[in-house]
């Protein structure tokens, strides 16, 4: 049983969750994706931004899983998403973020993302520091996403605890280095070894491989030096609200 303290914190974390589920989901901006070779925008990352004073957005979803409430706010995060994406350039993609175990604790989720895709192209983030406990239904989530067309990514390699085995589990369409690798990766030979490492990873499974956390114009040029297909960072883009995107 919690302690006492611990569950008057559930009971309040609960009602601050519920409230932003009912209220139709938290607030979406949308960050840009650039190709590297021109710095055109080829489409946009979903964000989740959450009412001051809660923590931050890695705390809300925490919470919520703690909570019971995981699936539930996930659903609303990326329902939103796909709602207001419709003000995006057309031709642009749309990524979202969705933690694996909402994908077979909201089946019908995958069906809206089947349909969303027949609009425009879609990619599904999958987080890598969440753990994967039923292989089996992701695989099957996944495998119905991709007959649908969705794209699926494995976000923020090189920052969790899954490494190599989630990139081999899942296939990825769409690889994104994380900000940790990327930043300062031009004065650091480790940091670009592994960059050059998960790029080479990328090339022989046909994969697409985005480098984030591009921040400094030293970022830029060190990713863009070594062959990084996408680019994601306050350098190339900032999260905004949609309607800073409807005249691209």
């Amino acid at each position: 049983m919690l302690p006492i303290r611990d569950a008057s914190h559930r009971r309040h974390a609960s009602r601050r969750i519920r409230a932003v589920i009912d209220s139709g989901g938290p607030t979406i901006v949308f960050q840009p994706i650039v190709r590297a070779v021109d710095g055109a925008n080829e489409g946009y990352e979903a964000l989740s931004r959450f009412p001051e004073g809660g923590g931050s957005t890695e705390s809300w979803f925490a919470e919520s899983v703690h909570c019971g409430l995981g699936a539930a706010l996930d659903t609303s995060a990326v329902m939103n998403a796909l709602k207001e994406s419709a003000q995006l350039p057309c031709g642009s993609f749309l990524a979202v973020n969705l933690c694996a175990a909402t994908l077979v604790a909201d089946f019908a989720l995958v069906g809206h993302l089947v349909e969303f895709r027949q609009r425009r192209h879609l990619i599904v983030e999958i987080t890598e520091h969440a753990t994967i406990d039923d292989e089996v239904g992701v695989l099957a989530a996944l495998a119905e996403l991709r007959r649908g067309g969705v794209d699926i990514a494995v976000d923020d390699v090189g920052s969790g605890y899954a490494g190599l085995r989630r990139l081999v589990l899942l296939e990825p369409d769409v690889i994104k280095l994380d900000a940790f690798v990327v930043h300062e990766m031009g004065t650091n030979p480790t940091k670009t070894a592994v960059a050059e490492l998960i790029l080479e990873f990328a090339r022989k499974t046909n994969a697409r491989c985005v480098f984030e956390g591009i921040e400094t114009d030293d970022d830029l040029a060190a990713a863009t030096s070594i062959g990084a297909d996408l680019l994601q960072g306050y350098r190339v883009g900032r999260p905004a609200a949609v309607h800073r995107f409807t005249r691209d």
